[in-house]
């Protein structure tokens, strides 16, 4: 996931364009219905955690799931913001699946 959000935040190349891409996380929520998948990347330890998040929207998608579930979410990259400035963060994912999953053995990213 942080590698999704870094190429969709700061790639002027816009590799992601046209692309089916599939993460998996943990779900968060912000205001107005917003949700997000979400994950801890960790460089050294959990003490160091830093959230990865994307936001997810999509006309297929029924509602967000439930807060702290895991899933897995299959879609587009949707362009937000100028490249490179908070405008652009948090990444967007267009969802044309949302599937619940089990939460994984390890479920931190690491660098």
């Amino acid at each position: 996931m942080a590698q999704y959000s870094s190429r969709a935040i700061y790639d002027t190349g816009h590799s992601l364009n046209g692309r089916t891409l599939r993460m998996t996380g943990f779900v968060t929520h912000g205001s107005h219905g917003t949700w997000y998948v979400t994950r801890l990347l960790v460089t050294c330890c959990a003490a160091d955690a830093t959230i990865s998040k994307v936001e997810i929207r999509g006309d297929e998608v029924d509602g967000a799931p439930q807060t702290d579930s895991w899933v897995t979410v299959t879609g587009m990259w949707v362009p937000k913001g100028k490249l490179g400035t908070d405008g652009a963060w948090p990444p967007v994912l267009k969802a044309t699946t949302v599937k619940q999953v089990r939460e994984p053995a390890d479920p931190y990213d690491k660098r």
